[in-house]
């Protein structure tokens, strides 16, 4: 990224930041919400509003550069300001406000600055946030914690970890919890005829006085609408009027016509102005991310479910679902829908991918509980919609649309009158704002109704006792998502996106780190709006849903992936639909790398192994056939050529077998210590010791199998290394060899990699499946014991290699994995689950950081030899789309 307005002279920009006319005060920052605001904003800065605008203030937005990692912005920041690391930590909470009241140049300077150290922020209107306001978030925040740790009721530390499928004092292997181990086991056969959603109790009850109260405030704005429009048309209709009438009395001349047209044109003209774009605008103009429709055919069994979901509870039917790769899940109905209780419903793939069965159809269940019943119905519609027409209504106005042409390019004719409207636009932006604020203000106590109300509907689903570790995923599915459409946004300025944006999404989930998650925690003391039916609940909405008491419908575990008929491919068609048609597909992980020396890294191994680089360290070793070792290195790249159909397929194999491993092991452990399960959450047969052991030892020979042939193609691969680095010029050899005794010494770490994988995968499992009375005590310390006693080792394997110091690999394990003495098992079970969760991370951390070094070395050998094998004039492996 670069930085055109940095100022030449640091100094006099740090002189600026802690001397200027208005001093940085870290007691007065805010948090901002999330959300749709973040893109509004970014669009105010960069799309030219900033000319109309006097003061700004410059906001945090809780990331960091690709290039820069957290611990290196924080002390940046601690010298730049003169303050504490702990206070400096603060500016990665998203939303802190850094500086106020500045002028437009100031605030490009500053932001420009603070992205050179490595931190994200945005431009915002000065004085946009109340300090007050966060400061009752925090305590709220407070005080949801503090009673938490005091021994809260047992719905509060129950929910408190990842949500599960709402069967809260049973054994881990009795709660029904979703992953993705069991959705190859539960798979298409468990939609067959089989219910999902039980019927066992009454759905939401409705307050038709309440619903009817809130409908005469929510009709003042849609009638002022048709007011102005009833007056503009009367008016216009008795201009024309005058000229026959005029013909009549005998009194018609030219200038009782041009008066009367001119009349009814400035009525036509202010009809266009102002009422088209309320109700003409909201479903033609805008930025519309790439949708696709889903056929019948391709979802049937979702469609089922929907179908089953409406019977058992009585929410409104789906008429239709359209596909999106974000993951917001909601409905945006017309007023004929919304009568015949027959809904669109947009579902965000990206949930789908993140997200459990359960807590996907919470949100489904969420969405169309806004318009549940023809009175809430239209209740809903009036409030929402109303909201939404307004903002598409500014947006249209700030981006020169008009009436007479939506898509902002009128043709010649349309050009003279489409800019007039444009520019008497401009003018019509604070009425309209002061309109929103005005149906804000008169519909607020109907929107906190519904907002709760819906949020009913989802607990309904999967009770309240899940709803706050729901709640909080869904808040970090939230932030995932605006990190992968940043970055999408960045990858299309250079022609590039996403090859799969939900399993990116999926992804960036699942390895979010400590500090965020306790800035996104914090952020959910925030109030939400309640006109925004995407935005997650906040400390409020789920202590009110937890009081309820509500009992889950779904008590099984299932995964709407396996809904889809061919879940990977929706994914990607909708990925790509949006993308221009000169972007380029790309790997989502060369997309999602933490630096440009890993992207490039990257791209090197995607070319030398056609796009299937080994899962971990290259082995260094030759075939030990004869017939292999005599190829040469034209020969052995034809014969690679010839098996990259077999290494995709044996990849795949051997990451599915690791994952049923890691499954089956945990299954096995805990029948030995006599916990009753549910095989099938253990991809097991049977809960029997004896059957249990038998699996997994046929699963491990096929996954030794399976290696074993890996490791024979990759040796040719490695043949193709040795034979291209002897036909090197001398110097270029010495350094190759040089690169090559680097890498060896990775060889050491190969044992210790394998193990935290494994390890990560069993506490992942351990996290999904933890029991609120932890009767499993004894078997998951053992396993935070063994997983920190090989992170040790990992740690001392590094120390003692010269060359892998030297390479820095020490000082990165420390930064992101971490050192920490092993801990007891808390006693509560949101301390547990913490525990459990942050040693998984540790154990991702330490491979990510092996493979990353790794990587970027051995990128730069096989440089070397590509180019050696285009100087032979070598025909290449070639880059064919294996994957």
């Amino acid at each position: 990224m670069h930085f055109a307005s940095f100022p030449a002279n640091f100094a006099v920009w740090t002189t600026f930041l802690r001397t200027g006319t208005h001093p940085i005060s870290f007691e007065s920052f805010t948090l901002r919400a999330t959300g749709d605001e973040s893109d509004n904003l970014r669009h105010k800065v960069t799309g030219g509003e900033m000319a109309g605008q006097d003061l700004y203030q410059v906001v945090s937005t809780g990331r960091t550069l690709h290039a820069k990692g957290s611990d290196q912005v924080v002390r940046d920041a601690a010298k730049l300001f003169a303050i504490p690391e702990p206070q400096a930590r603060r500016l990665l909470l998203k939303g802190w406000v850094i500086k106020d009241q500045l002028a437009s140049s100031q605030a490009l300077e500053l932001r420009a600055g603070l992205q050179k150290i490595g931190l994200r922020v945005e431009v915002c209107p000065a004085g946009k946030f109340d300090n007050q306001q966060l400061i009752a978030r925090i305590k709220v925040a407070q005080r949801h914690k503090a009673r938490a740790a005091k021994g809260a009721p047992p719905s509060d530390s129950n929910s408190a970890g990842r949500s599960h499928e709402n069967q809260p004092k049973r054994a881990p292997g009795k709660r029904s919890a979703a992953t993705k181990v069991e959705a190859t086991v539960t798979a298409k056969a468990s939609t067959g005829g089989q219910q999902f959603i039980g019927d066992s109790k009454p759905p939401i009850t409705s307050f038709w006085g309440r619903a009817l109260v809130g409908l005469l405030p929510a009709l003042v704005l849609p009638v002022i609408f048709m007011g102005v429009a009833a007056l503009c048309l009367y008016g216009a209709g008795y201009a024309l009027w005058q000229i026959p009438m005029a013909a009549w009395q005998g009194e018609l001349s030219g200038g009782v016509v041009a008066f009367s047209l001119l009349m009814a044109a400035c009525f036509i003209f202010l009809l266009s102005l102002f009422v088209f774009p309320y109700l003409w605008f909201p479903r033609n103009v805008g930025p519309k991310p790439s949708e696709i429709p889903l056929n019948r055919s391709e979802g049937r069994e979702l469609f089922r479910l929907f179908e089953q979901l409406s019977e058992k509870t009585g929410l409104p039917r789906v008429q239709e679902v359209t596909l999106s790769p974000d993951a917001q899940v909601f409905t945006a109905p017309t007023f004929a829908q919304v009568m015949r209780q027959e809904l669109p419903l947009n579902v965000g793939l990206a949930s789908v991918a993140s997200l459990r069965g359960g807590e996907g159809m919470a949100l489904v269940a969420r969405g169309l509980g806004l318009y549940q019943g023809k009175l809430h119905g239209l209740l809903a519609w009036l409030v929402l919609d109303g909201v939404y027409r307004l903002e598409r209504m500014q947006w249209a106005l700030e981006n020169e649309r008009s009436a007479l042409c939506t898509s902002g390019e009128p043709n010649r004719l349309q050009k003279p009158l489409h800019q007039l409207l444009v520019a008497c636009g401009y003018f019509l932006l604070p009425l309209v704002e002061r309109l929103e604020g005005l149906h804000r203000t008169l519909t607020k106590g109907s929107a906190k109704y519904l907002e709760s109300r819906a949020d009913l509907w989802a607990a309904d689903l999967i009770g309240s006792e899940a709803f706050a570790a729901f709640a909080e995923r869904w808040h970090r599915l939230i932030h995932a998502d605006l990190i992968v459409a940043e970055t999408g946004r960045e990858a299309a300025a250079l022609g590039q996106c996403f090859e799969n944006i939900p399993a990116a999404v999926a992804w960036i989930l699942d390895n979010l780190d400590e500090e965020t998650c306790k800035a996104i925690e914090l952020a959910m003391g925030q109030t939400s709006d309640p006109w925004d039916a995407c935005e997650a609940a906040d400390l409020k909405r789920v202590d009110a849903v937890q009081q309820r008491g509500l009992d889950a419908r779904i008590r099984r575990a299932f995964s709407l992936q396996d809904l889809f008929t061919d879940f990977a491919r929706q994914a990607a068609s909708v990925s790509t639909a949006g993308a221009g048609p000169d972007c380029q597909v790309v790997e989502n992980r060369r997309l999602l790398c933490a630096s440009r020396e890993v992207a490039e890294a990257v791209q090197v191994l995607d070319t030398y192994f056609n796009r299937l680089p080994p899962h971990s360290f290259l082995p260094l070793r030759r075939s030990t056939s004869e017939d292999m070792q005599g190829m040469d290195l034209q020969t052995s790249i034809d014969w690679l050529r010839g098996k990259l159909v077999e290494l995709r397929e044996m990849r795949g194999r051997s990451e599915a077998l690791r994952q049923h491993m890691a499954a089956m092991q945990l299954g096995v452990a805990l029948i030995r210590n006599k916990v009753r399960i549910n095989p099938q959450d253990y991809s097991l047969k049977s809960a029997s010791l004896a059957s249990a052991q038998e699996a997994v030892a046929v699963k491990r020979s096929e996954l030794e199998e399976t290696e074993k042939q890996l490791q024979q193609i990759y040796a040719v691969f490695y043949q193709r290394l040795c034979l291209a680095l002897v036909a090197m010029p001398t110097k270029e050899r010495q350094e190759a060899r040089n690169l090559l005794r680097h890498l060896a010494a990775y060889e050491a770490l190969a044992t210790h990699l394998e193990r935290l994988a494994g390890y990560g995968r069993s506490l992942a499992l351990i996290a999904q499946y933890l029991s609120p009375g932890l009767g499993e005590r004894e078997l998951v310390q053992k396993y935070l014991a063994l997983a920190a006693r090989e992170l040790d080792a990992t740690f001392a394997t590094v120390e003692s290699s010269d060359l892998l110091k030297a390479q820095g690999l020490d000082s990165a394990l420390c930064i992101k994995a971490k050192r920490e003495p092993l801990q007891l098992l808390p006693q509560r079970h949101k301390e547990a689950l913490a525990l459990v969760q942050a040693l998984e991370a540790r154990c991702k951390y330490a491979s990510s950081v092996i493979l990353e070094h790794y990587q970027v070395k051995l990128a730069t050998l096989l440089n070397s030899c590509l180019e050696r094998e285009q100087q032979m004039q070598l025909n290449p492996l070639r880059l064919l789309r294996t994957v």
